[in-house]
């Protein structure tokens, strides 16, 4: 069965939370080019991670032929068990740093009527540098020295700052694990062009030169990346040993209906011959949507495939917070803080990745395992979740 999207705004540990982080200028939604017969996308709210079914059973996520560990953890009378990328931080070993292999797939989108949007392009809304490049040249990509609250967490990729961060009480000098962290090992594939069919599209005017917003329809993009493109990348290296990002530009998705839009970005996986998982993430300098800017949804994704590989790690339940409305049960560290972005300037460009909740925040853990006794790498969260009901 093709994945569905569903609202899963009370419950769900079974699938991606969805929420809402910010309203979009209200002229977003009043005009766009129809003369082609692509719809106009009725833009509302800018959202992340919708609730797509994998498909992929907790159970099965000894299947990644990635590094990863599992765990338990009590909170109360519960256990918890979950699955990371990586090395266990708690279990003192000799190397207990991991790479990832990671590929980035440039889409370039087409629609019928001739308008495509193509990352590896520069255009109006950045005549410095393509999307790709941008992307290429980010803290996603490349080391750079992290300080969260004055504590210096290392000179490493802007995720991997993150991980340390969340288990800092390990990874710190004298720590017992001072070289854990998680690294990506990127390259960049072949640019990927997917044809999107009239009834899977749609499109909005933007506030970027003459440019348009694009839209495809989640189920149907979800679909043909699990049934056509990925299998298609096999002789290019790609599987479930690896983590493949498709990067869009200035190019959402929509939720079954125009009238229920934007999705920024999602990570997902479902089973293959092991579970291979991915994210898709667009890099975003439409100035659309209010709290999104160049790589923060990209950072929310690999944060979040990081902590959550199989989308279904159980969490006590959490909610009414960041773009969460209602109550969620899973280890999504992104959706807390959907909106919330800190600036790192890198080789002369000021990025913006997201902030993202720590693992004891979700468990509610006392004291924190985090920086500086933090519950997010940058303070925002100084306590753990409030129960969610």
């Amino acid at each position: 069965m093709s994945p569905r999207c569903t609202r899963t705004l009370v419950g769900g540990a079974t699938a991606l939370g969805i929420g809402l982080f910010a309203a979009l200028p209200s002229a977003l939604s009043a005009s766009a080019a129809t003369t082609s017969g692509i719809p106009t996308i009725k833009v509302h709210h800018a959202l992340y991670d919708v609730g797509i079914h994998s498909g992929l059973k907790a159970s099965a996520t000894a299947a990644f032929s990635f590094t990863h560990y599992t765990a338990k953890v009590k909170v109360g009378s519960k256990t918890f068990t979950y699955t990371i990328v990586g090395k266990n931080p708690a279990i003192k070993t000799s190397n207990p740093a991991s790479t990832i292999n990671a590929e980035i797939v440039p889409l370039v989108m087409k629609f019928s009527n001739g308008d495509t949007w193509d990352p590896t392009k520069k255009d109006s809304c950045d005549s410095g540098a393509s999307a790709l490049s941008r992307v290429q040249n980010s803290p996603i990509v490349k080391s750079t020295t992290f300080k969260f609250g004055g504590t210096n967490v290392g000179n490493v990729q802007a995720t991997n700052a993150f991980q340390r961060a969340e288990f800092w009480k390990f990874a710190k000098p004298g720590g017992i694990n001072p070289k854990f962290g998680v690294a990506l090992k990127f390259k960049t594939l072949k640019p990927v062009t997917i044809n999107v069919p009239n009834a899977d599209a749609a499109e909005a005017n933007i506030n970027c030169g003459n440019k348009l917003l694009g839209a495809a329809e989640i189920n149907w993009l979800d679909n043909h990346l699990q049934k056509v493109v990925i299998p298609s990348l096999k002789s290019q290296g790609v599987g479930p040993s690896n983590f493949p990002i498709f990067l869009l530009h200035n190019f959402v998705e929509y939720i079954t209906t125009t009238s229920n839009c934007c999705v920024l970005g999602y990570h997902n996986a479902f089973s293959t011959t092991g579970g291979q998982t991915y994210g898709l993430s667009m890099y975003d300098n439409s100035k659309a949507f209010a709290g999104s800017f160049d790589i923060s949804a990209l950072s929310h994704e690999v944060g979040e495939w990081q902590n959550d590989p199989s989308t279904v790690n159980p969490t006590p339940a959490w909610g009414h917070i960041g773009q969460v409305s209602g109550c969620q049960r899973n280890l999504e560290v992104g959706d807390p803080l959907s909106g919330t972005t800190f600036k790192v300037k890198l080789g002369g460009f000021t990025y913006h990745p997201q902030e993202m909740a720590f693992f004891s925040w979700f468990y509610r853990q006392k004291p924190s395992l985090g920086v500086n006794g933090w519950y997010s790498d940058q303070g925002k969260f100084r306590t753990p979740a409030k129960p969610c009901s």
